[in-house]
């Protein structure tokens, strides 16, 4: 229930993850099998390895390190585990978890508004349900989450429960009034459905050559080289200081410091939180200097760890779970990694969370990833369309 980072609670969540770590290791048993401790996707260790690089020019090499450290700890937790646990027992355990959440949260909108209804004067957080996180965004996100996590691979689950959880879910993020969580929850259940539909026709099948991901990493690659080589074209875009609830202060900031480095960047976990004489304040002035993240995590991220960081990050997160999907996986959780997926994604063009230590969106879009990286694959367009049609004739009448 707070914003402000204090040192007593850094140091227990530091010690937190840590815990998390160890109990992970002991559940794998690396001592039957060191080598299964080696088990992130070559992107992301790819990834961690260029931020890792980026922490010799940084400007603040120890604050970096220590954000990296916790960003690797989160991610190589949650693909282990998901890993242990399995597609289904993983699924199960974060819907309930989320439902559990969503009962407390409404307990303290109910019970004591004084705590789940944020009364500040803010700007956009005034009388928004928060619940007991500690503002409406980040209660509109694990709303948004519980509703694509009930609405889709939830077959084995009642109807009325689901429809349940999912008016609930609904209900509240509605009165977060979380735009961004509300706008992309409502995209991507449109995207699951038409993929739904697409599954229903093609099975396991690929829905299109997973090569065409490629594509998209170089229309990205193109606009980072013309804001390198042009920044005034989207500083004159950002020019109104109101923008998007005053966020285009922020992003013009991110730019003119992509623009001043856009190789390297500053260097990672370099940029935000480092006080008054943070490098901030060689691109802001005012109430800018004081935010802890860009709001958008693709700015935050070319900030940090300029343009090739911020492709290979891209590669870990976009290109490479996109082409696990475009091929074929045959198992349910296909869609419902891919509105995850899409939704995080989406989630980061207004508020940062791409690798970045246990956000909310970060956890969420590893384990969107995670999904897609542990269902299997269809064999082949011809072995699906045998196993599909084995399956129909054995559901006909005999």
């Amino acid at each position: 229930m707070t914003n402000e980072g204090s040192e007593t609670l850094s140091r227990v969540r530091e010690t937190s993850y840590f815990a998390v770590l160890l109990a992970t290791l002991i559940a794998i048993r690396p001592w039957r099998k060191p080598d299964c401790v080696l088990l992130l996707p070559w992107p992301h260790v790819i990834a961690l390895c260029w931020c890792a690089l980026s922490l010799t020019w940084a400007l603040e090499p120890g604050v970096g390190l220590r954000r990296l450290v916790l960003t690797a700890i989160v991610l190589w937790s949650l693909f282990a585990l998901t890993r242990q646990l399995g597609l289904t027992r993983s699924v199960a355990i974060v819907r309930v978890m989320l439902i559990a959440l969503l009962v407390v949260n409404y307990v303290a909108v109910l019970a004591y508004p004084a705590i789940g209804i944020d009364r500040s004067l803010e700007p956009g957080l005034t009388n928004t349900w928060r619940g007991i996180m500690s503002q409406k965004n980040f209660a509109g996100i694990t709303c948004a989450m519980t509703v694509l996590l009930f609405a889709f691979d939830a077959a084995s689950i009642r109807l009325p429960l689901r429809i349940t959880a999912i008016a609930a879910a609904g209900v509240f993020l509605f009165f977060t009034d979380s735009s961004t969580s509300i706008g992309m929850c409502i995209a991507a259940l449109a995207l699951g459905l038409l993929l739904t539909w697409r599954m229903t026709r093609a099975g396991a099948l690929r829905i299109l050559n997973p090569n065409w991901a490629w594509l998209l990493l170089g229309i990205i690659a193109a606009l980072f080289a013309h804001m390198a080589l042009n920044p005034s074209v989207y500083l004159n875009q950002l020019a109104d200081p109101g923008g998007f609830t005053g966020r285009t202060q922020i992003w013009s900031a991110l730019v003119r410091a992509y623009a001043y480095r856009p190789w390297l960047g500053i260097g990672y976990g370099s940029f935000w939180d480092l006080g008054p004489e943070g490098p901030i304040t060689a691109y802001a002035i005012g109430w800018v200097t004081t935010v802890s993240q860009g709001h958008n995590g693709y700015l935050d991220m070319l900030a940090q760890v300029g343009a090739p960081g911020t492709l290979i990050l891209l590669f870990a997160v976009l290109v490479w779970p996109i082409q696990r999907l475009l091929g074929g996986i045959d198992h349910p959780v296909r869609v419902l990694g891919a509105t995850m997926l899409f939704f995080c994604l989406g989630h980061n063009f207004t508020e940062s969370s791409l690798f970045d230590r246990d956000a909310l969106g970060q956890v969420f879009l590893l384990f969107a990833t995670a999904l897609l990286w542990m269902a299997p694959p269809a064999r082949s367009d011809a072995d699906a369309s045998a196993t599909r049609s084995a399956a129909e004739k054995a559901r006909r009448p005999t």
